[in-house]
């Protein structure tokens, strides 16, 4: 019989889900997913699955309290963009809408620790968040707002709950390789047959790549099962992104071609406060890198307690249907 609960936050998502996934697959833990609505259709599929769904909204710290009753182990991860293109969002006079995501995307978190704080049963805390780009490039990028919302509320945890942190590791996912199968970021086929990817940042930059949805699960479990205290930079493989293409070609038989576009060119794509947004992102990673902050210092995952045993970029692109892709 189960005798551990696990509460995940964002169940119906990439990260939250793997994390469902992998703990359905443990007799020694029940799962319970939180959502914002239960009669989603994705949420009936967990509930099929066997998770206890529960409707919550992190904006509502009363939701919290009954969502987390009884918890061993919660894992908490929050939604920029869901919050930055919902057209409730409460914005701010003199504040561009991005920077109002993040301030609200951090309250959101911010319940959530507090209740995390009050759950006595609680024995593991995992917090889905980033670095501090505004603090660890000494205030030479201060909009990436994605990262510093996050990062606001994890100082948060650690100066205000030290009891709680006592329990907590982080998580920080690497770069999704799921980009290159949404319409705007996927490769396309060139007049001369010919898969053409668009590169949008310094093509020599190492990248730590992550399949979310298969690879936060494992990655969380191991977190869960190690000592607290690990802020872990999650990822199955780095690689430039001709390396990544590199093994696109070499898994699928087909030609390929990056092409590096000028950031005046791709930002203008975005609504101009994430584009100010996207370009200091990248300049940040390049320029900074992906470890950077020392408190506390980054662990990869060859590092972890408890390995997560790596599947590589190869097997990623091998699994994927990529002619329907290509051709959507």
């Amino acid at each position: 019989m189960s005798e551990k609960l696990i509460v995940v936050l964002g169940a119906t998502g990439n990260q939250g889900g793997s994390v469902v996934t992998t703990f359905l697959e443990d007799a020694a833990w029940k799962v319970r997913g939180i959502t914002r609505n239960k009669a989603s259709a994705k949420a009936q599929s967990l509930e099929a699955r066997g998770v206890h769904v529960v409707e919550a909204d992190m904006s509502r710290p009363t939701d919290l309290k009954a969502a987390f009753d009884g918890a061993s182990a919660i894992f908490a991860v929050s939604d920029f963009m869901g919050i930055y293109f919902d057209p409730a969002l409460q914005t701010t006079p003199g504040k561009d809408r991005n920077e109002c995501a993040a301030e609200q995307e951090a309250r959101q978190l911010k319940n959530v620790i507090d209740q995390a704080a009050k759950t006595p049963t609680l024995e593991r805390f995992v917090l889905s968040s980033l670095s501090n780009v505004a603090k660890w490039s000494k205030g030479k990028y201060t909009h990436v707002y994605h990262f510093d919302g996050k990062a606001n509320a994890e100082a948060y945890g650690r100066d205000q709950y030290p009891e709680l942190w006592s329990k907590t590791s982080i998580f920080q996912g690497g770069l999704y390789l799921d980009i290159y199968k949404t319409q705007k970021d996927r490769p396309s086929k060139t007049a001369d047959g010919k898969v053409q990817f668009l590169c949008l940042w310094n093509s020599d930059m190492k990248i730590p790549w992550l399949a979310a949805a298969e690879d936060t699960g494992p990655f969380v479990q191991a977190l869960v099962h190690s000592d607290p205290g690990t802020s872990l930079l999650a990822y199955r493989e780095w690689a430039t992104m001709p390396e990544v293409v590199a093994i696109f070609a070499r898994i699928t038989g087909l030609q390929c071609t990056v092409k590096v576009l000028p950031t005046e060119e791709w930002a203008a794509a975005f609504p101009p406060d994430l584009a100010v947004e996207m370009v200091e992102f990248f300049k940040y990673w390049d320029e900074f890198g992906f470890e950077a902050q020392d408190d506390p210092p980054v662990v990869h995952p060859n590092k972890l307690q408890t390995v997560v045993q790596s599947r590589g970029i190869a097997e990623w692109i091998g699994k994927q249907d990529w002619p329907t892709i290509l051709e959507t």
